[in-house]
């Protein structure tokens, strides 16, 4: 669904609706700018969806409106897109829902919403609403799906321990967000341990939420080589690379991530950790960390 939320307008029937909203509304202020904006709101506008009756736009499910949140930071970003053209396209929005059907799905509200790194967050919403698939996937045949799998659960884990460590663990404040962002990582703690936690998917094991330490160096580590911090210990298998029904890794299943420039490097939990986080994320910002995670999980989501 990402790629076709950042599908070019071309040849949708309903251009000429898109480019009156985005004229007349949305753009009606910018003048000299309103060119350079244009083809980005007539995206946004087909992708909310009021304008696109019979297509894959129409109706969205609340997963994927998270979807096309991602693709809105991704694209603020990338961009430089100001933010009152991402909240007069969600007004117009909600304006022609609630004249439909007085219930709409996506919202600016959500897309701002009230936690702390609602980037980080946005990603753990959409594993949160589909652990469920990914268990199956991981119970199922196809090596591609699990592959993806294991990188999606690793890059998951890694962002929910760094989230709990700088916002959670031993914080007193009666910070409203803080307080909200504990609280959906404590929610997406119990699913995580009640669908995933400790399992293990035929020579996958599934680490854990409460050992990250341990864990993550043994699981969430590709086969590259590793100083003797991030060294396997007996009895445990990477999770990121595949094996054999004999227990060695197949060679070459999982290419190391090519780094990018970081923009924000934030707090890690430990030298030890950041280490192996970054030789699964590269040194990947958080805006490429949304892109690549969001795109392994479409290669699954949608088959």
């Amino acid at each position: 669904m990402y790629n076709k939320f950042d599908k070019a307008i071309g040849e949708d029937p309903s251009d000429n609706i898109y480019g009156i909203i985005c004229d007349s509304y949305v753009l009606k202020d910018l003048n000299e700018e309103k060119n350079k904006y244009s083809p980005f709101c007539k995206k946004l506008v087909r992708n909310l969806g009021q304008y696109s009756h019979g297509t894959v736009y129409f109706n969205p499910t609340f997963e994927r409106c998270d979807i096309l949140y991602n693709w809105l930071y991704h694209s603020l970003k990338k961009e430089q897109i100001p933010e009152n053209i991402i909240e007069k396209c969600f007004d117009d929005y909600n304006s022609q829902i609630r004249g439909m059907t007085s219930n709409y799905k996506c919202s600016y509200e959500s897309y701002k919403n009230l936690y702390l790194d609602r980037m980080k967050i946005n990603i753990l919403n959409i594993f949160y609403n589909n652990i469920s698939i990914i268990s199956q996937k991981l119970m199922g045949t196809d090596d591609t799906n699990k592959t993806h799998c294991q990188e999606f659960v690793c890059e998951c884990v890694k962002i929910y321990k760094e989230m709990y460590k700088n916002h959670c663990h031993n914080k007193v404040d009666e910070d409203p967000k803080r307080i909200l962002t504990c609280s959906r990582l404590d929610t997406i703690k119990k699913t995580y341990d009640i669908f995933l936690s400790g399992k293990s998917y035929k020579n996958y094991i599934i680490p854990s939420l409460d050992k990250v330490e341990d864990n993550y160096l043994t699981m969430c580590q590709p086969d590259t080589p590793r100083s003797a911090l991030a060294a396997e210990r007996p009895g445990t298998i990477s999770v990121i690379e595949p094996t054999t029904q004999y227990g060695e890794r197949k060679s070459g299943s999982i290419p190391p991530p090519s780094p990018v420039v970081d923009e924000n490097q934030g707090s890690s939990m430990s030298r030890t950790v950041s280490t192996a986080f970054g030789t699964v994320a590269g040194a990947s910002s958080i805006l490429a960390l949304l892109y690549k995670v969001t795109q392994n999980f479409i290669l699954i989501y949608e088959q």
